[in-house]
């Protein structure tokens, strides 16, 4: 700060401290750096602008954790363990009844199967894998399900004039 107050530019202050100016940008020093250490100076003098975060990014806690707070973060790490390997076992069942129905599927009901096995298992972000377990597109997939209401529309209609077709008959 005692440097920026003697006139020195922040570009200038940033290149002698070791950062590149490419990477963070002249923009970024002179404005946003320069305005916020200016503001922190002008509100709280030198502590304004000291760092009071508890953990600063990228880096450990300084201090030991208690025992306790150790249980909980293994707790927390087996728990999250758990709801993998159940996952895992759930979707390698699925992943077995997938590919014994495989055979002689059509792509539309191959796509019905992956929604039904998304929904009913809880597999979020999966249809990609589930598609190319089936050797289904992706695309196609995800056009089978947005057209959905148009196609269902268009088959009823389909179904009503072949039903009014046969009454005349």
């Amino acid at each position: 700060m005692d440097e920026y107050l003697t006139e020195k530019t922040p570009q200038k202050i940033f290149v002698e401290s070791g950062f590149n100016e490419e990477v963070i940008g002249i923009k970024q020093m002179e404005q946003q750096s320069a305005c916020s250490w200016k503001k922190a100076y002008e509100k709280n003098g030198l502590c304004g602008l000291t760092d009071i975060r508890k953990k600063e990014p990228g880096r450990t806690l300084k201090r030991e954790l208690t025992p306790s707070e150790v249980i909980e973060r293994q707790n927390a790490r087996i728990k999250h363990l758990d709801g993998k390997v159940e996952l895992l076992k759930k979707l390698e069942s699925k992943e077995r009844r997938l590919l014994n129905t495989r055979e002689n599927l059509c792509p539309s009901k191959a796509y019905q199967l992956i929604q039904e096995t998304i929904e009913l298992e809880g597999f979020k972000r999966m249809a990609r894998y589930f598609c190319d377990l089936l050797e289904v597109s992706r695309s196609a997939y995800y056009s089978y399900f947005k057209y959905s209401t148009t196609r269902e529309a268009r088959e009823q209609l389909l179904f009503e004039n072949e039903r009014s077709h046969l009454r005349t008959i």
